[in-house]
């Protein structure tokens, strides 16, 4: 009896007799030409042998020939129809008939792969949405009128008018359209651009269309090629806002998620789990699209096959490949180097590949650029104000530092390192020194912001929380007309009355919340993951107190009903507060707190202090290090973001000394802990968190260079004169110098709207032929 994978008796006696026939025939489809002789005679006696016509195809449509001969799509379709006639030809492998057509920028090719294995092989069609291919679906051409009819799924990117057309042209097709989102982001390579010549065509250097920002600026501003490659530097990096991309980077592909109905918050925080996830800003790794495609996919109501993404060829790692910069790298907790992979023929696949150093990869771009004049070609972004202050700087930093004589020739062998200088420390910022920063300058002109992250204008909604000293923020943020945001205001008081609550102290009414235990417990409490034991304490006049806002009623309250009443009331305006501020400053106050034994509990003031009664036992003192603040704030602040995905964080450090120690040691030894404590771990969750920054007002009152002008008698009390310096310096920073003069005046743009503007444009570019891809299409 025949096995069902074998060819009935009738199929199997035309095979026999008709063999040469049809191996000419499949080496005129496939390879077009005729077979060889001894092609004719293998391929003739298998089919003798086996009656498989199907093997024969192929191994036919595999063959080195056919990669040599054809565009690569070509090879995969052609390839594709083989295979699956080989799979058809076993009866218990199961194909989808499906049809899907995916249409988009360059990603669509891989996507459509994807879905194919997924589904085990369907009917899937990609269509970059080039100007022909746009040109083509205006016009209602007639294949692709055809194609859209006969797919269940069409797939599109949010790309130009491409949804608008096929809505208005097609709508029984539009009724079975998705959209899918670009993934993109500069996180990892900040420093790509494009160059655009005097036609508005990409320029094409030594990684296709992807050119350096700061080579191109270097060239421009007729820098040798040594001088250019000292820009390739951290505190360039930071001056132009490279850190801050991961941030504005995240915040607009969350957008594309939003509007093409995929959350893409817990998959980004996925794909960051395995490092960089993106080859250059528009081209990402397998597996970010592998996730979109299953997500949507399995939205749709198909079952997929699980892990087979893992066995897809990545068309994508043909292309250029650009290296995370090793400073960039380090604030991102990633390896970094500075290897530039050229793009490569994915028909020539035993080629080797090609990399670049970056003295390399700079004198190439050289040479391109130079084939224009200046006039001729532009970056988008070198119009950018930070572009322009990098300008100035200039005689500092690139021909200060740079190597006497150096040049393509000396450079051009370079892998890795920058050119040696006469001084790692010449050309670097004035502020890097403590003679130009400090010693030189007036008292009231000292000022250790170097750069923020992030802005703030008069729409910013700014909460804040923390110590004591964090009230001044509260009071300059609404002196100046900027946007303090409280949620809990008290607004059915007087003013006097609400100020003796406590209203509006804080953006909420939580009291001071001096550790960053505090925090986090106020927010697992706010949203009922956390209920410690102690509910009230009584005071020495019959009287309840909330154990975590002990100061909050001066007259205590009545009973536990009305005092849960005020904590369920409050708990809800956290919640609104949490979930619609923009920025939050947090002032961290202390590590010294007591805690509940049996919970963990921890609170503002020791038990006994306002209340009586309270047993020993119950309670323990405790004080924090620098893990465990790290860790505590690491926690709030993804908390945070699980619920307020925009939410930016500003920390600071209260300047103002502890007030007594519980420790069996001298307060300023304990003071001196506690502030060390603090301003440690603010440091590195600020280098850690890109959507977090540092305030160093504790630097700007304890500074030496004051000589405790800023402390008043009691060496403890902030004077009026250092609460001005701290405040006129944070909104001269986060605000915009026009502030102090006009509060009227419209303040200028934060590196990250700049950035987000010009991310925004690169989003909506395509990876056109003559562009990103001149080797693999042809």
């Amino acid at each position: 009896m025949l096995s069902k994978n074998q060819p009935s008796l009738g199929l199997r006696l035309f095979i026999k007799l008709f063999k040469d026939e049809l191996v000419s025939a499949a080496y005129h489809g496939i390879l077009g030409r005729a077979p060889d002789e001894a092609g004719a005679i293998a391929h003739a006696t298998a089919l003798d042998g086996s009656g498989n016509l199907a093997e024969t195809l192929r191994i036919l449509s595999h063959s080195d020939e056919l990669a040599v001969q054809l565009p690569y799509e070509n090879i995969l379709e052609r390839r594709k129809s083989a295979h699956l006639a080989y799979l058809q030809s076993f009866p218990h492998v199961t194909t989808s008939t499906r049809k899907i057509l995916v249409m988009g920028n360059c990603q669509a090719h891989t996507l459509a792969r994807l879905i194919d294995a997924m589904l085990g092989g369907c009917k899937t069609t990609a269509i970059e949405l080039l100007p022909e291919a746009m040109n083509r679906l205006k016009e209602g051409e007639e294949h692709l009128s055809q194609l859209m009819g006969e797919s269940d799924l069409i797939l599109v990117h949010p790309h130009g008018e491409a949804l608008p057309i096929i809505k208005r042209n097609y709508p029984e097709a539009f009724k079975r359209t998705r959209m899918v989102p670009r993934i993109t982001s500069s996180a990892f390579h900040p420093d790509i651009d494009y160059v655009e010549d005097s036609q508005g065509k990409h320029v094409l250097g030594p990684l296709g269309a992807y050119q350096s920002a700061i080579a191109f600026f270097g060239w421009q501003n007729a820098l040798s090629i040594a001088e250019t490659l000292n820009l390739f530097c951290e505190d360039v990096y930071d001056s132009l806002g490279y850190f801050a991309y991961p941030t504005v980077s995240r915040e607009l592909l969350l957008k594309e998620g939003e509007l093409t109905g995929l959350p893409l918050d817990r998959l980004i925080d996925h794909w960051s789990t395995r490092g960089c996830w993106m080859y250059s800003m528009n081209h990402p790794k397998l597996f970010p699209l592998a996730d979109v495609a299953r997500t949507i996919l399995e939205q749709e109501g198909f079952e997929t096959i699980p892990g087979v993404e893992e066995f897809v060829e990545d068309e994508m790692i043909f292309e250029g490949v650009w290296p995370i910069y090793p400073e960039v790298a380090k604030r991102m907790g990633l390896p970094g180097h500075y290897l530039f992979k050229r793009p490569t023929d994915p028909g020539l696949k035993r080629m080797p590949v090609q990399m670049l150093g970056l003295g390399q990869f700079v004198e190439e771009s050289f040479a391109t650029f130079s084939k224009y004049q200046k006039h001729e070609l532009t970056c988008r972004r070198l119009t950018a104000k930070r572009y322009e202050a990098l300008k100035s700087r200039l005689p500092d930093i690139g021909r200060a530092r740079a190597v006497p004589g150096a040049n393509a020739d000396t450079v051009s062998g370079d892998t890795t390192a920058l050119p040696r200088q006469q001084s790692p420390y010449a050309g670097l910022p004035d502020y890097q020194f403590w003679r130009r920063a400090i010693e030189q300058l007036p008292m009231v002109d000292v000022n250790p912001v170097s750069r923020v992250r992030f802005g703030l204008n008069r729409e910013t909604r700014v909460a804040t929380a923390g110590s004591c000293f964090a009230q001044h923020i509260s009071r300059t943020l609404q002196k100046n007309g900027f946007g303090y945001y409280v949620t809990e205001g008290g607004k059915h008081l007087s003013h006097d009355e609400a100020s003796k609550r406590q209203y509006g102290v804080f953006s909420a009414r939580y009291g001071n919340l001096y550790t960053a235990r505090q925090l986090l417990q106020l927010f697992d409490r706010a949203y009922g993951k956390f209920f410690p034991q102690d509910t009230n304490w009584v005071r020495a006049d019959g009287r309840l107190v909330d154990p975590f806002r002990p100061q909050i009623e001066v007259d205590g309250f009545d009973d536990l009903a009305s005092l849960e009443r005020s904590r369920s009331d409050h708990f809800v305006f956290v919640r609104e507060m949490f979930e619609t501020l923009d920025v939050f400053v947090f002032t961290l106050g202390l590590t010294e707190a007591w805690r509940n034994k049996r919970d963990g509990a921890v609170f503002p003031l020791a038990p006994g202090v306002v209340a009586d009664g309270m047993r020993d036992e119950d309670y323990e003192f405790v004080n924090f290090d620098v893990n465990d603040v790290i860790a505590d704030m690491h926690a709030f602040i993804e908390k945070l973001h699980q619920i307020n995905r925009h939410a930016k964080i500003i920390l600071t450090v209260s300047p103002v000394p502890l007030i007594a120690t519980y420790e069996n040691q001298h307060v300023l030894v304990s003071n001196t802990y506690s502030k060390a404590v603090l301003r440690a771990a603010a440091g590195e969750i600020a280098r850690r968190n890109p959507a977090c920054d540092y305030f160093p007002s504790f630097e700007i009152i304890t500074g030496n260079y004051n000589k405790g002008a800023y402390f008043e008698k009691d060496l403890r009390s902030i004077t009026a004169s250092g609460v001005e310096h701290v405040m006129r310096l944070f909104l001269s920073n986060y605000a915009g110098d026009a502030f102090a003069d006009d509060a009227a005046n419209v303040l200028e743009p934060s590196t990250d709207l700049e950035i987000e503007k010009e991310l925004s444009y690169v989003n909506e570019i395509m990876c056109d032929e003559e562009a990103i891809d001149p080797l693999r299409k042809q």
